[in-house]
């Protein structure tokens, strides 16, 4: 393969990464969103609670952690496509590696945040 349709083909798995967290977080999102519904029988106010929030991370930990780490991955890989976009350099890893070091930052800082509550 020619290094033109390697990186076509690279980034079209790029592209699936961006739709399979972007379903993801359509889920995981619209069910974060019905913890402070009044469907939940508290008032919005109640929601916003300290000790409700940290129940509701302690008791749906691996629903926020999928939260996390699909927004962390979403926002990155969004985040890369438009420097990209908007840099166009010769080498993709000048992009690439930075974008990467703040994906494993940000993961590390929010499963330390998840592990710690």
């Amino acid at each position: 393969m020619t290094s033109n349709s390697e990186s076509l083909f690279k980034e079209s798995w790029m592209m699936i990464l961006m739709y399979a967290t972007a379903i993801i977080l359509i889920f995981t999102l619209t069910f974060h969103i019905l913890l402070h519904s009044p469907l939940t029988g508290k008032a919005f106010e109640a929601t916003l609670n300290f000790s409700y929030a940290r129940a509701n991370l302690i008791y749906y930990r691996l629903l926020f952690a999928l939260v996390l780490y699909a927004a962390v991955i979403h926002g990155m890989s969004g985040l890369r496509a438009v420097l990209l976009e908007w840099m166009h350099p010769r080498r993709s890893w000048i992009v690439t590696f930075p974008v990467a070091v703040l994906l494993a930052l940000l993961l590390a800082v929010g499963t330390l945040t998840l592990i710690l509550v």
